[in-house]
């Protein structure tokens, strides 16, 4: 009987050829999931540049119809200011843009049944069952929020106001989130995303 032996090249892994493999995975693996939080950090951005896109389609809707942008005038010039002004934006924009005008948050009942729907999907009804809602009740009061979940920030002034009094950025209107950065730190305001910076 005659013994072959096998060619070098059919045979298997070694177990230092195994361990190297595993470590090349084991390192990738840490850097994957390292990256994640700046992965999930830009898919949250790009939703709230496309929500703001979207509520500023309705914003200029909104104006053709009726002549003028919804009305949020700032109480001051402050960042803290703006920013306390701007939130209550969040509540005008829900109710101009959204249809609902009732207190029970229900864009289908009586008060609200011949209001014109700017964005589609942010009234009550659309929003109650939705893992990323676009808008939610805070204290009683219905507002549009970002992917974060903070309330947008809304500003505008009338129309026929003079240059010297505006206190808006835009001659038409401010719309902001503040994402993950501090609403009144105006070192942190290069992160939020607006219609008046880039």
């Amino acid at each position: 009987m005659k013994l072959t032996r096998r060619s070098k090249g059919s045979r298997g892994f070694s177990l230092i050829e195994l361990m190297v493999v595993v470590a090349i995975m084991v390192v990738l693996a840490g850097l994957l999931i390292g990256s994640l939080p700046g992965i999930q950090t830009r898919i949250n951005r790009g939703k709230v540049e496309a929500f703001i896109a979207e509520l500023e389609s309705g914003l200029s809707r909104y104006q053709i119809d009726n002549g003028a942008y919804p009305q949020n005038p700032p109480t001051g010039t402050s960042a803290d200011a703006r920013d306390s002004s701007g939130i209550e934006g969040a509540k005008v924009l829900y109710k101009h843009l959204s249809g609902d005008w009732g207190e029970t948050g229900s864009a289908v009942d009586e008060t609200n049944k011949d209001e014109k729907i700017y964005v589609n999907k942010l009234d009550y009804e659309g929003n109650k069952n939705s893992k990323e809602p676009r808008a939610i009740s805070i204290g009683g009061a219905f507002m549009v929020v970002d992917s974060y979940g903070n309330p947008i920030r809304y500003l505008a002034q009338p129309p026929n106001i003079t240059v010297d009094e505006r206190k808006t950025y835009n001659p038409t209107y401010d719309i902001w989130s503040i994402t993950d950065a501090d609403p009144i730190s105006e070192e942190e305001q290069s992160r939020h995303i607006t219609n008046w910076q880039n």
